[in-house]
This record gives structure tokens, sequence and C-alpha cells, in this order.
């Protein structure tokens, strides 16, 4: 019986010390230990896998670590990345253009048809690599992905220019036109204007706080109201619809568009950008202050959402909008931090998309330093001035 005792405390003491391990709170060290997980647990010779779908390939997995590489200052990395993709994934010899095909498995690629917002994060990745190692290869390539982009993945309707999820199909005059409001990112769409001079980036710039106004401030065209939703749609007189088959949700699409809208405004000032995050953190906060202790995000069937990737959401709106409730968010982040060897993971070891943004909040943590903009030409009066690079 006293070697049961001893046995049982052994076994509850070691319990006890696994589930009541501290949570990380250096930042660099997350963010270090992070991308080594990730580069150990995602990366095969330049290809991003996702596990839990086959160990398949998507085109956004391989932008998000092409930006995530240059942030690092890994070029081997981002290097082995752009080598696979342009490969593998460009539609260069296929159709002729610069977008990437967007999903690849069993060996080869399945699907030909190009996602705009991979197409933009991949172009993103290029110019911030031209900008930080001075190699013009990558802004030559940026530059080629940014004219399909602009020839292929944009649409005029009544006047103002929206970008398309995919390549244009020629919709009939009377067909709603598909919309993800977080394949928007004002902040890249300015970067983008500044290396081509082309104001067609500004005026998706524009679109994209004229369709989140639509949506959070005066959200009358959808009945739903007040809502970010995973995706719209578009008539062709440019009224917000519902998107057929998709139901209006702030789900695991729309939960990016917090992080890009808070991008642009730590990068440009925006004061839309301010706005926007404002509305988000008012919302955030309404269901704290009701959920404390309980589940934060949930849609309209008590799906829950509770993991990392949307406390880091919630924390770039709530700490943008200077929230009370921001330190309670970032520690709920980190609370989903586990340890793994020299490494962290957020929430499971093997969740690609989990993995590949939760860490955002950290990078920030580590260059949250403003400075007043010399001058861009777009009017902004503070940026971030970023560690290992400076837009």
């Amino acid at each position: 019986m006293t070697f049961f005792f001893r046995f049982l405390l052994v076994a509850l003491l070691q319990f006890l010390i696994i589930n009541c391990s501290p949570v990380p709170q250096n930042p660099e060290k997350i963010s270090l230990g992070s991308w080594s997980h990730f580069k150990r647990t995602f990366i095969r010779g330049g290809r991003v896998i996702r596990p839990k779908n086959n160990n398949d390939t998507v085109s956004e997995g391989e932008a998000y670590v092409m930006i995530r590489a240059v942030l690092m200052n890994d070029r081997n990395t981002f290097d082995k990345c752009l080598s696979w993709t342009e490969s593998v994934l460009s539609r260069k010899k296929s159709h002729g253009d610069r977008l990437l095909a967007w999903h690849f498995e069993n060996g080869h690629v399945s699907d030909t048809a190009a996602a705009s917002d991979a197409d933009i994060d991949y172009a993103f990745s290029l110019i911030l690599a031209y900008r930080t190692w001075h190699d013009n290869r990558y802004l030559q390539f940026a530059l080629e992905v940014l004219k399909s982009v602009l020839d292929h993945e944009t649409a005029a309707i009544n006047g103002r220019l929206y970008l398309l999820p995919w390549p244009d199909r020629k919709n009939g005059t009377d067909e709603l036109i598909a919309q993800n409001p977080s394949y928007y990112a004002p902040s890249h769409f300015k970067l983008f204007y500044e290396v081509s001079g082309d104001r067609r980036w500004l005026e998706l710039s524009d679109t994209t706080y004229n369709l989140l106004e639509r949506l959070l401030i005066f959200p009358d065209e959808l009945k739903e109201g007040g809502l970010v939703p995973d995706w719209i749609a578009l008539d062709q007189q440019g009224t917000i619809r519902t998107m057929p088959g998709k139901p209006v949700v702030y789900g695991w699409d729309a939960v990016r568009v917090p992080l890009r809208i808070a991008a642009d405004y730590y990068l440009y000032g925006d004061q839309r950008a301010l706005d926007i995050l404002r509305k988000f953190s008012a919302s955030f906060e309404k269901k704290f202050s009701k959920n404390c202790l309980t589940s934060l995000f949930e849609d309209s069937t008590k799906k829950s959402y509770e993991n990392a990737l949307f406390y880091s959401a919630a924390y770039a709106a709530t700490e943008a909008a200077g929230s009370s409730i921001a330190p309670e968010i970032l520690q709920r982040l980190r609370k989903c931090i586990q340890k793994s060897g020299n490494g962290f993971y957020y929430n499971t070891p093997d969740d690609y998309y989990i993995n590949s943004l939760s860490w955002l909040p950290e990078y920030y943590q580590i260059n949250k330093t403003t400075t007043k903009v010399k001058s861009n030409n777009l009017g902004s009066e503070k940026k971030l001035s970023f560690k290992w690079f400076d837009l």
C-alpha cells in the first residue's frame, strides 16, 4: 500500500509539473522557437506540407513561410521555398502568367487555379526579400507577379476596382462575384504601388476600407449585420450579398482580417485601419465581458474557434485600439503555446495553419518601436520600424 501511494504521489507530481509549467513570456524566444518547430515539422525541401491534409501543399503556405523567412532573416529557407515554388507551382509555362497553382498533392499539381491571397503574399515576400538582401532577381519576380495579379485577379464593378479570389472567369451579367475580405491586404497594396507606380494598387487599398466599412461600420447590406464573414458576394451594381453555399460567419478565413489591417496601421499609420481595428476591438471587448472565463469565439451554431490564431487576431485589434483587455488576450494566446524539444508550437504540433500565423504578435512585441515616416508620398505619419526590414 505504501509503495502504491508513493507511486501515485510521483505520478501526480509529474502531472502537475507538466500541466502547470510557466507560460513562455519572452517574445524573441517564442518567435525563434516556433520558427524552429515550424521548419522541422512543415518544410520539406522548400515545400510546405499540411500534415492534417495528407501532406499536401497550398500556395498560401509557401507565401506565408517566405514572408516569415524574411522576417526571421533566414535566406536559406527563403531561397529553398522560392526555388520549389517557382519550379512546381508557377503557372508561367501552363498559363503564361506568373500566378501560382494553388494545390499540390500526391506528387503533382492537382489544381492549376490560382488564389489571389497567396499571389499577393508571394509578391510581398519577394519585395521584402529584395529590400532585405538586395538581390534584384527578387524584385523582378515580384513585378511580374504583380502584373499578373492586376491582369487576371482584379475586376471593375460599378466603377470600383476589386480583388478577385481567383483569376477572372468572365462572369456573366447576372452572376454574383465572389469576395473574400481576408484576401485584401492594404499594406501590401501600398508597397506594391511604391515599387510599381501603378495607382490601381491604391484603388485596391481604398476598396479594402470601403468593403470593411460597409460590413462593420454601416452594416446595412447584409441583414445579419456587423460581421466580417469569410465570404461575401457582389452583384453587378457592387451591392454586397451573401455568398451562395457560404455561411455568414467570422471563421477561419476572416480571422486574418484584423492581422492584415493591423499591419497597415503599424506600417503606414492609416486612420481608416485604426477605425476598423477599434470596431473589432469593441466586439471582442463585448464578448470578453460576457465570457471572460469561457469561449470568446464561436459562431451561431456554437462551433468553437477557441485557439491561438483567433487570439492572435483579437490581440492585433485590441492592442492597436488601446483596449484594457489586450494584455489578457496576449496571455491567452501564450497559454496555447506548447514546448517541443528546443522549439514551440501552438495548440497542436501538426496544425499548419494555426502555426503559420499565430506567432505574429510575438514579432510585434520584439519590434514595437514607433517612428516618424521621413517621406513616402502616401501621407502617413507613423509606421513600425521592424528589426529586420524597414518599409
